[in-house]
């Protein structure tokens, strides 16, 4: 039977021969991603004024505290940035609301509603004894 040529099936004279590859010349050695770019710029290093006295940071530390003073500011877009940064790294994880509450809430819900109700009645006592008063 004949070697069928067709889809992924190239003619046996246009495959790769053993050994040899696809790309012989490949990506150059030492060429970066742009990741790898990134992390270069971010971490140089800059020279700051910050309370009069001169600093030496990296530009992430720079731009970590623009962001802050900005949304410190009030701008709204710089704000929202950090609030969205924090939550994904988990500094707004949500909180057991039963460890907020003290052991005995329901003693004290109970005692509250007994005041109120007291002063409800203190109160209607009084009102009708105003009325009875006035009608006399």
């Amino acid at each position: 039977m004949a070697y069928e040529i067709g889809y992924k099936r190239p003619p046996v004279n246009n495959q790769f021969k053993k050994g040899k590859s696809g790309n012989p010349r490949g990506r150059p050695k030492g060429s970066k991603n742009f990741l790898t770019m990134l992390e270069h710029e971010l971490e140089q290093t800059i020279v700051v004024n910050e309370n009069g006295k001169k600093k030496t940071i990296t530009r992430m530390q720079a731009m970590v505290k623009r962001m802050v003073a900005d949304a410190l500011q009030g701008n709204l877009k710089s704000l929202l940035a950090l609030v969205e940064i924090m939550r994904r790294t988990g500094k707004f994880e949500e909180t057991d609301i039963q460890g907020l509450l003290p052991d005995n809430y329901e003693s004290i819900l109970d005692s509250y509603v007994d005041q109120r109700h007291k002063k409800a009645l203190a109160k209607s006592v009084a009102t009708n004894q105003g009325d009875k008063n006035e009608a006399n």
